[in-house]
């Protein structure tokens, strides 16, 4: 495991992971404590490939992953976070997996969610921000696809007011 995966590990406190692996379909979900530090996460195995989704208010970020990954600490935003390895945490190549994302601020239907690739040290990550003003409830769903093995990740995070 690399430095910036540490660091970035560092700043996401796990709410609850679930594993699922392929060929069947997999399902993983996490709900946010009622904390507003907390962090909502989620974790699925597709064939031999792990994909982990955390999400950080983005005025909790520390300065070096901030710049890192060019979030703005400014604003009501969440930063979504998808990291994709190995079962040994090592790098896969940048398309092993197929991901779709949606987010939503509840009470609103999910949207698409563009995940923008972020490689650096040979490993890609997947980065997202969904603006949202506490209070509020924001879903994401995130479909992952290797071949013909799938998963679906689901969870919340609440956001509230500092």
């Amino acid at each position: 495991m690399n430095a910036r995966h540490l660091l970035v590990a560092a700043t996401l406190v796990l709410a609850s992971c679930s594993n699922g692996t392929a060929p069947h379909a997999a399902q993983a979900s996490a709900t946010a404590s009622a904390n507003a530090a907390a962090n909502a996460s989620a974790e699925a195995t597709v064939d031999g490939v792990v994909v982990h989704a955390s999400t950080i208010a983005n005025s909790d970020l520390n300065d070096i992953s901030a710049r890192r990954y060019g979030i703005s600490r400014e604003g009501n935003a969440l930063f979504l976070l998808v990291t994709v390895r190995d079962e040994h945490g090592n790098a896969v190549p940048a398309d092993a997996v197929q991901l779709t994302a949606q987010s939503a601020v509840l009470p609103d239907a999910l949207a698409p969610l563009r995940l923008l690739p972020i490689t650096t040290d040979g490993m890609t990550d997947y980065i997202a921000t969904v603006a949202a003003k506490p209070p509020a409830s924001v879903q994401f769903r995130i479909d992952v696809r290797k071949g013909g093995a799938n998963a679906t990740m689901a969870f919340t995070r609440d956001l509230l007011p500092r």
